[in-house]
């Protein structure tokens, strides 16, 4: 079984064991784990992932934090690779190319980007801490049947409220090395949530997807009303992008499709990707 999860938020890694049991069978291996970076909400299930299960590969940045959830996940990563022999791909001291392909039978998974720190070259893109700790991360571009799916984890490409053509930091090399590294997609998981400080026009164009998921939850606006009108514009279809946080209500900056009441509950809009 090969998989390949961003591991949850911290308060509802149950939620995303449970929904990982039911495609894979506890106690089976997993060929790769992947942390797309070190923010708590995506790496919260990793010591119980690591429990219920044998993980032969884990990639991460590699990025310290001062976090109880970092520290569970890195004791975690720790003992996987004492215990069980996982092969620990930090990229704070080892090199994993854009490029870099795995493959699992018949399914292809291609680091697109990732580092273990931010680089010197987004010294003049005046990114804050947090944009920063986003940019870093891991971005795959999962390939089966003729499909391909972009998982994009907090991707940064522009500041909040940027001019539209505004793109810089890990999206702008992203499209830059398109040729070479494809980021053209059927099925696009959006940068940071739906972040206005993700999801750039010349992103979306590179990636060229048909359909869209915001992984968001009850907190921060996301996702945010100038992102989907970007994708909007692009050309994909309303019905084709898709939210975690239906019902969720936050203020005038959110996007309104979907978002009918004042708040939602966690784990209720799971939304499955069938290829």
């Amino acid at each position: 079984n090969a998989g390949d999860r961003n591991t949850g938020h911290w308060n509802t890694d149950n939620l995303v064991l449970t929904e990982i049991k039911k495609l894979i069978p506890e106690g089976s291996q997993i060929e790769l784990l992947v942390q797309s970076h070190s923010d708590s909400d995506h790496l919260g299930a990793t010591d119980e992932i690591c429990d219920a299960y044998k993980v032969k590969r884990i990639l991460h940045t590699g990025m310290v934090r001062d976090t109880l959830t970092w520290s569970d996940a890195d004791a975690a990563i720790r003992a996987e690779k004492t215990n069980d022999h996982a092969i620990n791909i930090d990229l704070s001291y080892f090199e994993f190319p854009p490029g870099a392909t795995y493959r699992f039978g018949d399914v292809f998974v291609t680091m697109v980007f990732g580092v273990g720190r931010p680089l010197e070259e987004w010294s003049n893109d005046n990114l804050s801490l947090s944009e920063e700790r986003n940019a870093v991360s891991i971005v795959l571009r999962l390939q089966y049947d003729g499909k391909s799916v972009l998982l994009c984890g907090d991707s940064v490409g522009r500041h909040i409220g940027d001019e539209e053509d505004t793109c810089i930091a890990a999206e702008k090399i992203m499209v830059e090395n398109s040729v070479v590294i494809p980021i053209d997609s059927d099925v696009m998981i959006a940068p940071h949530h739906g972040a206005d400080n993700g999801s750039s026009k010349r992103f979306i164009q590179a990636v060229s997807p048909e359909f869209v998921v915001f992984s968001a939850g009850h907190d921060y606006e996301h996702p945010r009303r100038a992102t989907a009108e970007r994708y909007l514009a692009h050309g994909v279809k309303r019905e084709n992008m898709f939210r975690t946080d239906l019902g969720d209500n936050e203020g005038d900056d959110e996007w309104s499709h979907g978002n009918t009441a004042s708040s939602d509950g966690a784990g209720d809009d799971t939304v499955d990707i069938l290829l």
